[in-house]
């Protein structure tokens, strides 16, 4: 082990980011705290952050029962199995700067509760990449509403997103997509209950669902379609009908075909299907997306986006995959033709939203491998791996779906947080 790492330890109250998501620790089945670690990444620097023991009941007060006696930093520069101890730290300590790394080289951490001499409980690992803050640029020079999904037009010069759409005097709200025009700073309305907009890779087409007009069934369920807006022509086109939730939209790279998520075959069961974007007879590509033996979900919504190949044979998405006791989202790629799987990421951790290059050549998506959800790329022939975000201590909308390469491969479009809306952001891809 490199000992040249330097370890800084601050006492800290409960980690923000941690309680976004619900986890400033899990309970292990003997009711034990097990912290949740998460990481901010920078110049030759990882910082490590997890939180105070608290009540298992409430969630939130302080349980002094549980403090473990100290804590372990577990480390390694390899891989996940094998992490050694690097140093001990105090119970009331849930901080540490790791010092003196390698920007662009892969670390690996987990921390260790130590509780009443013997017992102890351990993180889950988290995998980190230091490097030089990202250049994150805010897409718009307002952030007064929640926006998200966004996606470029070929000039870059408009963006088509879903955010909130207010009418009676603000009484009522609906997700609704719009288009926001650079040079004049301002967005257009395009379609009302609507989201998850697309724009054509080639023409002045947008598609997205849209649940407008749609009244729900005797269940409760309330069919959604997939259409397309022809900004220039000024019309928009229903591709699909029927009772079906149909969702995901997704172009082809020739703007010839669109694919997305239905469940119009088997009842709940959601597959990918494909139809022609001017509009014909919808195409099934899948028929055993579902097919996790005991753990089929039905309802299974895990892929939150559809990404095709630069070439068009093939079409990304995520999928919830089992290994052992664990449950979570690996990549996959099935053939638009023949409807085969192949897998391109898996790991320990989620990996989902995937988005190829405009070259083909690497695969850019999100994962919570840091510890929280941020951008990531690998190299489709090396599977080379290269954080892009994780320097902000912010956090990637994993739950917004899209995110996208400008058409030039230098940026990467994404959903964040900012203060208490969601908003659009680039990053610059180095």
């Amino acid at each position: 082990m490199n000992q040249s790492l330097t370890v800084l330890m601050i006492a800290v109250s409960l980690f923000g980011s941690c309680k976004r998501v619900g986890l400033e620790q899990e309970i292990d089945p003997n009711g034990l705290y097990t912290p949740y670690l998460t990481s901010v990444r920078s110049d030759v620097q990882v910082v490590l952050k997890w939180g105070k023991p608290v009540c298992a009941f409430c969630g939130s007060c302080p349980c002094p029962e549980l403090n473990p006696d100290h804590f372990e930093i577990l480390f390694s520069d390899t891989g996940t199995s094998d992490l050694k101890t690097y140093t001990t730290v105090s119970a009331n300590v849930f901080e540490a700067t790791i010092n003196n790394l390698v920007n662009g080289k892969s670390y690996y951490f987990a921390i260790k509760a130590v509780i009443s001499g013997k017992k102890y409980t351990r993180s889950a690992p988290i995998m980190v990449i230091p490097d030089t803050p990202e250049n994150i640029s805010p897409l718009f020079p307002t952030i007064d509403k929640n926006t998200q999904y966004g996606s470029w037009s070929p000039d870059r010069l408009s963006v088509a997103y879903d955010g909130d759409y207010f009418w009676n005097n603000g009484n009522n709200l609906a997700r609704s997509v719009f288009v926001y025009i650079s040079k004049k700073k301002d967005s257009d309305l395009i379609a009302k209950n609507a989201s998850s907009p697309e724009w054509s890779p080639l023409e002045n087409r947008i598609v997205y669902q849209t649940d407008d007009g749609e009244v729900s069934n005797s269940q409760g369920h309330r069919p959604s379609h997939i259409a397309v807006c022809d900004l220039d022509a000024n019309t928009i086109l229903r591709l699909t009908k029927g009772g079906s939730f149909n969702f995901l939209p997704s172009w082809s790279p020739d703007g010839a075909w669109v694919a997305y998520l239905s469940d119009q075959a088997k009842g709940k069961e959601f597959n990918i299907w494909k139809i022609v974007s001017t509009g014909g007879t919808p195409i099934q590509v899948t028929s055993d997306f579902n097919d996790l033996g005991e753990l089929a979900i039905p309802e299974d919504r895990s892929p939150e986006t559809l990404s095709w190949s630069k070439d068009g044979k093939n079409i990304a998405f995520s999928r919830l995959t089992k290994s052992g006791q664990v449950v979570n989202k690996d990549i996959y790629s099935v053939s638009s033709g023949s409807g085969y799987k192949t897998e391109i990421v898996t790991s320990p951790w989620n990996d989902y939203c995937p988005a190829y290059s405009p070259d083909g050549k690497a695969m850019a998506f999100i994962s919570d491998r840091s510890g929280s959800a941020e951008i990531w790329t690998m190299e489709l022939q090396t599977k080379k791996l290269k954080q892009v975000t994780g320097s902000t201590g912010k956090w990637i909308y994993e739950n917004s779906g899209r995110i996208e390469w400008s058409k030039s491969g230098d940026k990467i479009l994404f959903t964040g947080n900012s203060d208490n809306f969601s908003t659009l952001y680039s990053v610059d891809v180095r």
